[in-house]
């Protein structure tokens, strides 16, 4: 056997067993790795000569990192494994200390080199994707679980959309397996098939960062191609791993409906809102002046409002019910933007505290002013907080949400149609003046200046010369206007001219710069 395809096997056989969250650290430490170093031919010299040219990369995880892909000495990375191998082996404190996290993942960098200078990429899925298997497993060190609490998920999908689902717990480990708690066989679109075959075949054909940790669970994962050849792959139960912008975690639970799916991250990310559904509900009796009836000494005033922000639809919608036959609605679907409103909201922690009001608090008969607030999360669950619709009665964070709902809404205003500066707007001639009336700081009076920039719009502002000196300000425009010259408000040669648009370093100005 050649040499390149002996330190192969030796690289991908030791980055199995530094990536097994279950092995025993005597394995690691014991002399079976330095046997199979030695009869490569690879020296232990304590790391200096990879120290001598990489520096900390000999023990630091991170340096290593920085210089990897410099590395392009079989032999001389070789003997840095061997070396760090000896120092958990023999000068270490706590030989254990090799199952840390920055350890396990200093050999499993350094031992990807080792393969990918020997040979192919171990971490690289080639071929056309037909199978995916994926195990995750949540045990890590902590309590023991109780024996019908779920452990272990296995979930397994073809390119025909075919999907197969088992889930374990804990049970009594009877040969040392768990107990299958429940399965399930189902069908998926083709399309959706299609769409996670071709996002799990661009991230894995391109590598993937291992996330290595020993407090949490892992998982495991085969990636079969259309010739039979199955591809491993493993890690933590904390991976996150995106395509174009959407986590692949996400992508099977959301594809396949299973929001507790385990994936490659356990389900743990804080929970994000999807949906927020708001119903405020006004009643208010009107004693009129001359009885309805006999039977009714008020008028009712039912009114109703109703917003909705759905992250799915990407939009936000209000609806007023004002009185019988009487609605009115408005929708903004603003793609990326409704996203944007509610991605820093934890639906788990959203509108959870609500002061309320005090016992001798004083209620209106006549008016009763009510709410129902429902938060949907992205994993299905579902809040419902109701309520008097006033500051004691409605969730501490309540006012900072609405706050920015009418930022968002108010930012599209009512368009243009309805705005008489468009459809007052007299078109210019070619011989026309151009007249801007301008406000200085004080604002307290609006004086006339003659534009010769037509691109100079109301609320722009703009370099004025001012006073009897002459000296630069920075002035807004607020209203414009055209002029035939017979027509002009003001004598042109009595009228100055605006000098030109602002920038951002004329806001500096001292006041007082002669022209």
């Amino acid at each position: 056997m050649e040499f390149l395809e002996q330190v192969h096997l030796f690289a991908t056989k030791w980055i199995e067993k530094f990536r097994d969250q279950k092995i025993s650290y005597i394995e690691l430490v014991d002399h079976y790795l330095a046997d199979d170093c030695q009869a490569l031919g690879f020296q232990m010299d304590c790391g200096h000569a990879f120290s001598k040219k990489y520096g900390d990369a000999a023990s630091s995880c991170d340096a290593l990192n920085r210089i990897i892909n410099e590395v392009t000495d079989i032999k001389l990375l070789g003997s840095a494994i061997y070396s760090q191998w000896r120092y958990f082996n023999h000068w270490a404190y706590d030989a254990a200390a090799i199952l840390n996290p920055e350890n396990r993942s200093w050999f499993i960098l350094a031992l990807s080199r080792l393969a990918l200078l020997s040979g192919e990429n171990p971490f690289l899925f080639k071929g056309e994707l037909r199978k995916i298997r994926l195990v995750s497993n949540r045990l890590g060190y902590g309590p023991c679980p109780e024996p019908d609490e779920e452990v272990e998920q296995h979930i397994t999908l073809n390119a025909e959309g075919q999907v197969w689902f088992s889930s374990y717990v804990f049970g009594q480990r009877r040969d040392g397996r768990y107990e299958k708690a429940h399965s399930q066989n189902l069908r998926i679109d083709k399309a959706v098939a299609d769409r996670i075959i071709s996002a799990f075949t661009e991230y894995f054909s391109k590598g993937y960062d291992e996330v290595v940790a020993t407090d949490i669970g892992n998982w495991n994962m085969e990636l079969t191609n259309t010739a039979g050849k199955v591809y491993q792959f493993s890690g933590s139960l904390c991976s996150s791993f995106e395509v174009d912008g959407i986590d692949l975690s996400d992508l099977l639970r959301d594809s396949l409906k299973m929001p507790d799916l385990y994936a490659f991250d356990g389900n743990n990310k804080p929970d994000m809102v999807n949906q927020i559904e708001v119903n405020y509900h006004r009643i208010t009796k009107i004693k009129p002046k001359v009885p309805i009836s006999e039977h009714a000494e008020y008028a009712v005033w039912d009114y109703e409002e109703f917003l909705i922000v759905d992250r799915e639809s990407e939009s936000i919608e209000h609806i007023q019910n004002i009185g019988s036959g009487c609605s009115v609605s408005r929708k903004y679907k603003v793609e990326g933007g409704v996203e944007s409103l509610l991605e820093d909201m934890d639906a788990e922690s959203i509108f959870d505290h609500i002061e309320g009001n005090p016992e001798n608090v004083v209620v209106d008969p006549l008016e009763t002013i009510d709410y129902t607030i429902k938060v949907i999360s992205q994993k299905g669950n579902e809040k419902l907080i109701q309520g008097s619709y006033d500051k004691k009665g409605l969730p501490d964070d309540w006012a900072e949400f609405m706050e920015s709902v009418f930022e968002f809404m108010s930012f599209y205003g009512w368009g243009e149609i309805m705005n008489p500066s468009v459809y007052g707007k007299v078109r210019r001639c070619d011989n026309d003046i151009i007249y801007c009336s301008v406000e200085f700081e004080d604002g307290c009076k609006s004086y006339y200046y003659i534009s010769d920039d037509d691109s100079i719009q109301v609320g722009d502002c703009v370099i004025v010369p001012a006073g009897k000196d002459n000296h630069k300000a920075v002035v807004e425009v607020v209203k414009k206007e055209y002029f035939a010259e017979e027509n002009v408000p003001l004598p042109m040669e009595k009228t100055k001219h605006i000098i030109r648009k602002c920038t951002e370093d004329d806001f500096d100005l001292p006041g007082d710069e002669p022209i």
